[in-house]
């Protein structure tokens, strides 16, 4: 298997990082020499460049190594408590929009905690740690409008209810904020995940309880906090349906809801919602009319359901359960797709306060209504080829790395560190995309067998898996962001790939979170983490280039110098000047060739040599008349055409 390193990103100009812009004009020949500049590898170590010895210690030449895009840090590291949801928009015009839970400090309860958002309209925009909101939110999703302008939807934690914000354009930078939505009287609604089409915006969300903070549990029809469902048909200005249950939710299979154990999506007219969390049925409720009437399917059902907690379950007895954490995606052909991660649940004293035990599994779970039978489809990486005499596994982490914390906050076990979220299976956070051709990709968070913090734990990155034939068969994993020194997790892919699969992701140098990982042991300081983007080729992915990135000394496989994807000019048609994102698999000489609807040819240009990676080529229409042209970028052996229109 090929040891190849995947930071991948597009390198658009950040002023926060003092990258250059490649700009190659019709007029004027430049190099296309981009500043390579890795992430923050070593924990409190930035590099700042490629240097001899960080690249021998990732056994990569300078032309292999790519970068992430830096969007946005934040003090506040607790993205989800377990299903992450759709956090990245790529738009029709090959825009991106995105969002997360950021806050610029560490002040007591993070009070200026919100939504940061980033886009991406031929370059990114700069990176920040400020909220689009006028107050403190968390949580947010994110949907497009019928005018296209962009509307985030996030929670108040405190007195619950949601706040909706919109840019006003694509792409827009002045935010207005709503009052609060779907507030109700006593209750506290949060964890938002919404989907839309057009102004129909469809959410659902949980309720939040906490007895110490004087916060009642909430009950609809005798479940407790349950999930419910709200629609809006003009942008979340109102709502014609609040936080009703759908139908066949009710007491017969759930007795409670779960913080984040849900997930939506949205294609035209047919929504899809799948709600599950520890104890629960894995349930898909699918509308094919905006909402209007649902059928319900059991994709998973948990043996002791409706679990009360308070029933003793042996261990030899103990049934498989979904942990909460939760992805859905619509197909091409309308065909919902379903993944999660997988836990065993049991209870030997039988006493209702909640501390059932969990051992942790090793796997995802993924079902579809047309592969019924649910199938494993990720697990970790087996690093060392070794099997663990205790476990009879093919990997060994330590209970550093998968135990909760106990009441006081501290590691179970007397273990020194507790590198955890709040999804319980090892492998968790999966997010689900399709592209054109209908290959399903899943992507999940998972510790590294071998990759130890200083405190114990393994580092986590993120893992993906596809299947080119419906969810029927799946490939082998791969290691997809391979960051190595540092801690990936919470990532969340565009529902769409076109010739990139587009994911957004958390990134700091400790295992676990501050959030739920500090307790007594002050082990996870309050520190800074970075939120990145990341385009990666399908192609690489289908063509298992990612690789594993195995710690064996095995010889790099030596590729030819090939041009993997060109994209669409944007924006297109237009005049003045439009870019071209380009993709090298390696280092290569590069061509660009002009020629008329007629075929001939009107430019030449000599690119020179670009390294590894993506670069943006910018397109000065200066001197062409009005009319349809092609564009080719060729290298050596390979060259890619599209079509452009000059005004």
């Amino acid at each position: 298997m090929k040891k190849v390193l995947l930071a991948l990103s597009l390198i658009f100009p950040l002023t926060a990082l003092a990258q250059q812009e490649t700009k190659i004009t019709f007029n004027q020949s430049k190099k296309a020499n981009l500043a390579v500049q890795e992430i923050k590898a070593l924990s409190g170590n930035e590099i700042t460049s490629n240097t001899t010895t960080e690249t021998n210690r990732l056994n990569k030449t300078q032309e292999d190594v790519y970068n992430f895009v830096l969007l946005g840090k934040s003090y506040y590291d607790l993205q989800s408590n377990a299903s992450v949801g759709r956090r990245i928009i790529v738009h029709d015009d090959g825009s991106i929009s995105t969002v997360w839970t950021t806050s610029p400090n560490t002040s007591t309860g993070w009070p200026q905690r919100g939504t940061g958002y980033n886009y991406f309209g031929g370059s990114w925009g700069a990176e920040t740690n400020t909220r689009v909101e006028n107050a403190r939110t968390g949580w947010p999703s994110i949907n497009i409008m019928s005018d296209g302008s962009v509307t985030t939807i996030a929670h108040r934690a405190t007195d619950g209810g949601f706040i909706k914000a919109n840019n006003g354009s694509q792409g827009g930078t002045n935010w207005t904020s709503s009052n609060p939505l779907l507030t109700v009287s006593n209750g506290v609604p949060i964890w938002n995940r919404s989907g839309s089409n057009g102004d129909t915006i469809h959410l659902i969300c949980n309720f939040y309880s906490n007895s110490d903070d004087g916060i009642d549990e909430y009950f609809i029809d005798g479940i407790r906090n349950p999930t419910t469902y709200s629609r809006s048909l003009d942008g979340g200005n109102t709502w014609d349906i609040k936080h009703s249950l759908l139908p066949g939710y009710d007491t017969s299979r759930y007795l409670r809801g779960s913080g984040d154990a849900y997930a939506i999506d949205v294609q035209g007219n047919t929504v899809a919602i799948v709600i599950g969390g520890i104890g629960n049925d894995l349930s898909l409720w699918k509308s094919m009319d905006y909402g209007n009437t649902w059928t319900k399917t059991v994709c998973d059902s948990f043996r002791y359901a409706p679990y009360d907690l308070n029933v003793a379950i042996a261990s030899a007895d103990a049934g498989f359960s979904n942990d909460g954490s939760i992805d859905v995606v619509i197909d091409n052909n309308g065909e919902v797709h379903v993944v999660c991660g997988a836990v065993m649940v049991y209870d030997a004293t039988g006493i209702d306060d909640q501390s059932y035990n969990i051992p942790q599994t090793y796997e995802l779970f993924y079902w579809s209504e047309t592969n019924t039978e649910i199938k494993s489809i990720g697990k970790p990486i087996d690093m060392d080829n070794q099997i663990d005499p205790a476990t009879n596994l093919a990997w060994y982490f330590p209970d550093e790395t998968t135990v909760g914390l106990d009441a006081t906050g501290n590691p179970q076990g007397g273990a020194a560190f507790a590198g955890r979220y709040g999804g319980l299976s090892i492998p968790t956070h999966p997010s689900i995309t399709v592209d054109a051709n209908n290959n399903i990709y899943v992507t999940y968070d998972c510790p590294v067998e071998l990759l130890y913090h200083d405190f114990g734990a393994n580092l986590r990155d993120i893992h993906i898996v596809y299947s080119q034939n419906g969810g029927a068969d799946w490939s082998d994993i791969q290691n997809l962001t391979q960051a190595r020194k540092s801690e990936v997790a919470y990532g969340s892919m565009a529902r769409r790939a076109d010739n990139f699969i587009h994911i957004i992701f958390q990134l700091d140098d400790i295992p676990g979170t501050h959030l739920q990982n500090n307790g007594g042991t002050g082990l996870h300081p309050n520190n800074e983490n970075r939120i990145y983007y990341a385009a990666v080729p399908v192609q690489d992915v289908l063509d298992n280039k990612l690789g594993q990135h195995l710690l064996s000394t095995e010889e790099m496989d030596s590729r030819s110098a090939e041009l993997f994807v060109v994209s669409q000019n944007q924006p297109n048609p237009f005049s003045g000047s439009s870019e071209v994102l380009i993709y090298n698999s390696a280092a290569s000489v590069l061509t660009l060739t002009i020629t008329d609807m007629f075929g001939k040819v009107v430019r030449t240009e000599d690119l020179g040599k670009n390294i590894a990676g993506n670069h943006v080529i910018t397109l000065d229409a200066n001197g062409l008349t009005s009319g349809m042209y092609f564009y080719t970028i060729a290298s050596k052996d390979h060259q890619v055409t599209r079509k452009m229109q000059v005004r």
